[in-house]
């Protein structure tokens, strides 16, 4: 048997096999931070599907501690009766579960608490912009109090293990950091000092709840910043910890000023922290965990195998797949439906204080109220369009039982994800494209290539339901100029349709418009990005926005907003104020969605479902839950 299914203890606890679910945030709590029966059915179904362990997201030992609405708290008795329902659940599912304790420190925000953060030093965070003040030694006497007391609070609700947050940039981690540890005292400096309050709270942890349960830390193994914790010293930290009596150490990255390294996004590698992890093993005696993009397979079964760590922290490849763990013990791998790390459905919506969600995974954070049965009564199903929507359509009723015809006027499938994953780093949205493939494959359903142009096209298919997912199209703004030689669509630029000159300039600088941007600057082009609005890339996403505006300086990309396009002529773009030679215009101006058929099939037919674009042009996140949802009420 593979050496990932195998047990291992840490401490006194045994686990049966070497898969944690990472600590996460999920947003399905209660506004407030009680356990809800969301947040107990989205776990548990990891539970049952043998995670050895389930850790939960951060939970706060302090009021000002938050960091979402959504955190679930420790800092009074009275929760511990939630969280106690929340651990029995999970023990009666057949798992173990472990509580993450942290206080969010400068990461937290007083527009959630209501109170001024509190941090070792007045250094406000990056991301949030926010007005921590510096903590006096009765703050750190009274959050060491509360660490303790909320970690016995851990026990009497049932938990199996106690993980101190030492990552992150969170309260902890701050301390230990000398990016955001500028004090003069006792507490900063050097790295003793800096790591007085911290291990100080993780021995009187340990000493007060090492009995009962094993006590670990999850620290970041570098922050990536010029004057951040790097390796050398956390290796010193991890000694240390390892002497206080941890059972355990569990890696991460970085902090919220390069949050990209602590959620990692596509242009992070599969698997980053491994070698640190391997380094670690050979300097202390206790179980090293490893965590940082894990979506595959074969690299996971390396990591445990080869001995670069003794477990691997899965967090968002467990929402996308909540049955990865089997999946791998049987070798199904084609069937492994894995994260894509697009950060839209888990991390961006929980950051708006939203529930999680998956762009791959319809059923995250929806686990009792989107499930796949056998249909009452099976059915003709025809669905038109071989896109993400159509083919989850496809995928979800052919599993209810239903005869599953598949159309696309094309010969292959995948829609718009070809286009979506050519610019640079996004080769991960092919992954998702691969597994809807195989199923369709596997699942047995039938392909057929045909233009669907009136409901007539149909009869010969006899469907009793149709469902549309017939996609979306660029729009053409309506410009002067706009007929001219040199423009171009900016689809046709990313598939390879169109040939471009040297320089370009592209209208439009959301998503599309700067994922072609980056496309062209990769390839030497001169890109000027006009937009109408005061800002590009006002849709792209907390771990991405950053990296993105970094890749553009990088290539000279030139940013013009609050731009309007006068004319078009074939050797320039006229703007109100100025004119700039370009070789061609690219469009990037926006989406319609292809529904000219609808109507007409709804006269003809009973049961029509329009999913995905074809009903509102939007991201494949959304496509992917209306094909699951309609395939779900056929």
């Amino acid at each position: 048997m593979s050496k990932l299914f195998t047990p291992i203890k840490i401490g006194n606890l045994e686990l049966k096999n070497r898969f944690m679910m990472a600590p996460m945030e999920n947003g399905l709590a209660k506004i407030g931070g009680d356990v809800s029966d969301k947040l107990i059915n989205f776990l548990v179904e990891r539970a049952k599907n043998d995670v050895s362990i389930i850790m939960t997201g951060s939970i706060a030992i302090s009021p000002e501690g938050r960091g979402l609405p959504t955190q679930l708290n420790l800092y009074e008795d009275s929760h511990i009766i939630g969280l106690k329902k929340l651990t029995d659940a999970i023990h009666n599912a057949g798992g173990k579960i472990g509580a993450q304790l942290y206080h969010a420190g400068r990461q937290a925000s007083e527009s959630i608490t209501g109170i001024q953060p509190i941090a070792p030093s007045a250094i406000p965070c990056a991301i949030l912009g926010n007005n921590p003040r510096e903590m006096t030694k009765e703050d750190i006497e009274e959050i060491h109090k509360k660490f303790v007391e909320a970690a016995k609070r851990s026990v009497k609700a049932g938990f199996d293990l106690i993980e101190v947050h030492f990552a992150h940039g969170y309260l902890l981690h701050s301390f230990l950091s000398p990016h955001s540890n500028k004090r003069t005292d006792e507490y900063g400096g050097s790295l003793e000092n800096r790591m007085k309050f911290p291990m100080a709270v993780l021995k009187d942890i340990i000493k007060s709840c090492g009995e009962k349960v094993p006590v670990t830390i999850r620290i970041s193994v570098d922050e990536y910043l010029e004057d951040g914790l790097g390796f050398d010293e956390v290796k010193i930290i991890c000694k240390e910890v390892e002497k206080a009596g941890a059972k355990a150490i569990s890696l991460s990255a970085g902090s919220y000023d390069l949050v990209e390294y602590t959620i990692q996004p596509m242009f992070i590698g599969q698997g980053f922290i491994v070698p640190f992890s391997e380094k670690l093993k050979k300097e202390i005696n206790i179980p090293v965990i490893v965590a940082g993009r894990l979506n595959n397979a074969k690299l996971i079964e390396d990591i445990i195998e080869n001995d670069k760590a003794d477990m691997v922290a899965i967090g968002r490849g467990l929402i996308s797949d909540e049955k990865l763990v089997v999946k791998m013990k049987n070798k199904e791998y084609k069937d492994i439906r894995y994260c894509v790390a697009c950060n839209q459905g888990c991390i961006d919506k929980v950051f708006i204080g939203q529930g999680v969600q998956c762009l791959v995974n319809a059923k995250a954070g929806h686990e009792m109220d989107r499930k796949i049965e056998k249909a009452e009564k099976i059915k003709n199903v025809v669905i038109i369009g071989a896109g993400p929507a159509g083919l989850e359509a496809a995928r979800v009723a052919k599993l209810r039982g239903h005869n599953v015809v598949l159309i696309d006027k094309n010969n292959k499938v995948g829609g718009k994800m070809d286009i979506l994953s050519s610019p640079p780093e996004k080769e991960s949205f092919m992954i998702f494209k691969e597994y809807l493939y195989n199923q369709m494959l596997k699942l047995n359903i039938k392909f057929v290539q045909k233009e669907i142009k009136s409901s007539k096209d149909l009869e010969e298919f006899n469907p009793d339901s149709v469902v549309v997912a017939t996609g979306s199209s660029q729009t053409v703004p309506p410009i002067k100029g706009i007929e001219c030689q040199n423009v171009l669509m900016a689809e046709d630029v990313l598939n390879g349709k169109a040939k471009f000159g040297k320089t370009v300039a592209i209208i439009g600088g959301g998503l599309v418009g700067t994922e072609t941007a980056k496309f062209l600057a990769y390839r030497k082009v001169k890109v000027h990005i006009i937009e109408m609005m005061d800002a590009i890339a006002k849709d792209i996403g907390a771990t991405y926005i950053g990296h993105l505006f970094k890749l553009l300086n990088e290539y000279g990309v030139e940013q013009h907003v609050n731009a309007k396009v006068v004319e078009i002529k074939e050797d320039m773009i006229v703007l109100e104020d100025q004119e700039i030679k370009v070789d061609n215009v690219i469009i990037a101006t926006g989406y319609k969605s292809n529904n000219s058929i609808i109507e007409d099939i709804k006269d003809r037919f009973k049961e029509v479902y329009v999913v995905g674009d074809a009903n509102s042009p939007r991201r494949i996140l959304d496509s992917v839950k209306e094909g699951f949802l309609a395939s779900s009420q056929i």
